[in-house]
């Protein structure tokens, strides 16, 4: 009986964190993780599937519900959870103590409270699923929104601060959130993200600004069209300061994510490119460190490809256009980006260089296109591995200028009448 348990045991473990499995998902590779830890593997810049290696994003997962429910019928009694072995008898108590009082109180909960539960949150996962289990994020939101339609004194900010790292040491899922956006308060958490955003000012709130935006990037990828339609201007400022500050890579991330989920409603591109998002994106890639390591690598990658996908987003508008091309190192950094990060970089990148260079394209930016290697780069891609739409993207590009390029010493003309 033992020898099966143990079996059964072994099949039940996350290939990532070696615990059971709580909120098992399946991605299209046939693996199967628990929910939190390839979360975490996601959110912190990788790509692919730990196991298989293969490309993974966290949209391909898919909740395995036949698995949850064995796990959930046959997990005996002393077989422990998830983040919980290492815990203390008395641990449990303290969670569930936790949960009572944020739960249970009628007003406010003290901020010692909130504060004590973001660090049971994160220090447990079994916790974490049980808070969210028990309506503490529904709690913890109505809460943060309640304040900051007030924000009278220093108190109301603590408050609302404190919310935010405790959403933040939830964790939740977008299957989490998703229904809790679906309801009439959305816009209102919106609107109170904004002005927590709006408010807090570079310094000691940049862990509260990190929070925000992160709630905001799982906000906005879960709502309607019609919620990101009335997205007000100070949001989108403030986002791009964000981003311009980095506060931390994943903050840079989430900022970098909000602002794309919300580009294709409406007149956001243009609200964006008002903000300084599109001069933001551009230093962000201008600055970026070569990478210390493999993670580091990785997490570059992906802030590479969100700011390039970005720029590809902002340039479908004539504002977008017009600021990267009059950003001194606009074109030149989308350029050096060509080829150097992934397919997807790859592909946004040349929709940028092909939104800049198309058939309005003033002769300053083709000669500056010429002049950084641009042109150049385009031509490696009709001799790369890449994609046959992003190829045919270069191509078209160079048929509309070549008789301008051909005659620059910054460009090969063996190369321009060898491709085309």
């Amino acid at each position: 009986m033992e020898e099966d348990m143990g079996g059964m045991r072994h099949h039940l473990m996350c290939p990532i964190s070696l615990q059971p499995m709580q909120d098992p998902v399946t991605a299209p590779t046939g693996i199967t993780y628990d929910r939190r830890a390839i979360e975490r593997w996601l959110a912190a810049g990788h790509a692919t599937c730990p196991v298989t290696g293969q490309p993974l994003a966290l949209a391909d997962l898919t909740p395995n519900h036949t698995l949850r429910r064995l796990i959930q019928s046959w997990r005996p009694s002393s077989m422990p959870a998830a983040g919980a072995s290492s815990k203390p008898e008395g641990a449990g108590l303290r969670q569930d103590d936790v949960a009572r009082k944020l739960l249970s109180t009628a007003s406010c909960p003290p901020v010692d409270v909130l504060r004590e539960a973001a660090e049971v949150a994160a220090q447990n996962d079994v916790a974490r699923r049980n808070m969210v289990d028990a309506g503490v994020l529904q709690r913890v939101l109505r809460l943060a929104v309640s304040r900051a339609k007030i924000k009278s004194c220093h108190d109301d900010m603590a408050t609302i601060t404190a919310c935010l790292s405790l959403v933040r040491a939830l964790a939740i899922s977008g299957d989490e959130l998703r229904p809790l956006v679906a309801d009439n308060h959305v816009q209102e958490l919106v609107d109170a993200v904004t002005d927590v955003l709006v408010a807090l000012v570079p310094g000691p709130g940049d862990s509260a600004r990190a929070s925000a935006v992160q709630l905001l990037d799982a906000v906005t990828e879960a709502c309607s069209a019609q919620v990101l339609e009335r997205l007000r201007p100070e949001l989108f400022r403030a986002v791009a300061v964000v981003v311009r500050d980095r506060l931390s890579p994943s903050a840079t991330r989430s900022a970098l994510r909000a602002l794309l989920h919300a580009c294709p409603v409406g007149r956001n591109r243009a609200l964006i490119v008002e903000a300084g998002a599109a001069h933001e994106a551009i230093e962000l890639e201008l600055d970026a460190p070569p990478p210390p390591s493999a993670a580091s690598a990785a997490a570059g990658r992906r802030a590479a490809e969100l700011a390039m996908a970005l720029l590809a987003e902002l340039c479908a508008c004539a504002d977008g256009r017009a600021a990267v091309a009059a950003h001194p190192a606009g074109v030149a950094v989308v350029a050096r980006r060509l080829l150097r990060v992934s397919a997807a970089a790859d592909a946004c990148a040349v929709r940028v260089l092909a939104a800049v260079g198309g058939r309005a394209a003033s002769p300053e930016v083709l000669r500056e296109m010429a002049r950084v290697g641009a042109v150049g780069k385009l031509c490696c891609v009709l001799q790369a591995d890449c994609d046959a739409g992003v190829k045919e993207t270069a191509r078209a590009v160079l048929r509309l200028h070549s008789g301008v390029w051909s005659g620059s010493p910054c460009v090969s003309a063996y190369l321009l009448s060898r491709y085309l």
